[in-house]
């Protein structure tokens, strides 16, 4: 029922996103929130309420790819829905984060009110929708068992230095997320980046993208990009999106990304019932 959910969920804001056979500009939140239910969702638990998706790990840290509220409906009043984002994250005393497309102004200040702190500057909200035409030396090879996939995660946790991302990565099984398709770049013998494709309905999401220190400057983001852009639309994708870091935004324009917009970070500390 849930991958239903977010395959309706897709399907609408794709169509709403689209006059005259033009694809307009489509937000990265509806394929962000189905893509962490999918990643995290089967081990922990995924709330659906009036207006607000919440997905919540067993594993009680602030990320916004693994504890997260999602505010899906623009009619139903902010306030109420982080209330019960709130109330759903309590039950366990787990922080979360919230994301917040900035032309969203009612609520970024009810998040505000509600006592959320910026916890990230300010992600473009970036898409595409054509096939990305770009020469690569890298092979990119498909991680589909758990060595596989434990050496694309541990790609992951040197690129992002956060210690324990690998460990969480694996402990959430994500290698068994449905619709998620992890690759690691190859230089002969030396893994050199990493990455994954969501595709739910016909909108594609990139996420994990990671270089590590001793690959950066030799084009493996772009690259891995490249490759999973060009899986998706070729899977029936009709655009694909991603929230850029601060230096992943260069790459992803040059391979001829557009920008939406930006999404903000909220961090609420692990409420007290």
């Amino acid at each position: 029922m849930d991958r239903e959910f977010n395959r309706l969920d897709s399907i609408v804001h794709a169509t709403i996103n689209r006059v005259a056979g033009e694809v307009l500009i489509p937000s990265s939140i509806p394929n962000l929130s189905a893509f962490v239910s999918s990643t995290v969702g089967r081990v922990g638990e995924v709330h659906y309420g009036e207006s607000i998706k919440c997905v919540r790990s067993p594993v009680p840290v602030a990320n916004g790819f693994v504890n997260a509220a999602f505010v899906l409906d623009s009619v139903f009043p902010r306030l109420a829905s982080i209330a019960e984002a709130v109330a759903f994250f309590g039950e366990t005393g787990s922080p979360f984060v919230i994301w917040v497309p900035e032309e969203d102004d009612e609520l970024g200040a009810a998040v505000e009110q509600s006592g959320g702190v910026v916890e990230h500057d300010s992600s473009p909200d970036m898409w595409i929708s054509e096939p990305i035409t770009a020469e690569s030396s890298f092979e990119m090879r498909v991680a589909s068992g758990p060595e596989e996939f434990a050496l694309c995660a541990r790609l992951c946790e040197t690129a992002y230095e956060i210690d324990g991302m690998a460990w969480l990565m694996e402990h959430h099984n994500m290698l068994e997320a449905p619709d998620v398709t992890w690759v690691v770049a190859w230089d002969g013998d030396e893994p050199v980046g990493a990455g994954c494709a969501f595709l739910e309905g016909v909108v594609g999401g990139i996420y994990y993208v990671s270089t590590p220190p001793t690959s950066a400057r030799r084009g493996v983001a772009g690259s891995v990009t490249s490759w999973l852009t060009n899986l998706m639309l070729g899977q029936g994708a009709h655009s694909v999106v991603l929230q850029a870091s601060a230096a992943g935004y260069p790459v992803y324009r040059r391979l001829g990304f557009d920008t939406r917009g930006q999404l903000t970070r909220y961090r609420f500390e692990s409420p007290d019932f």
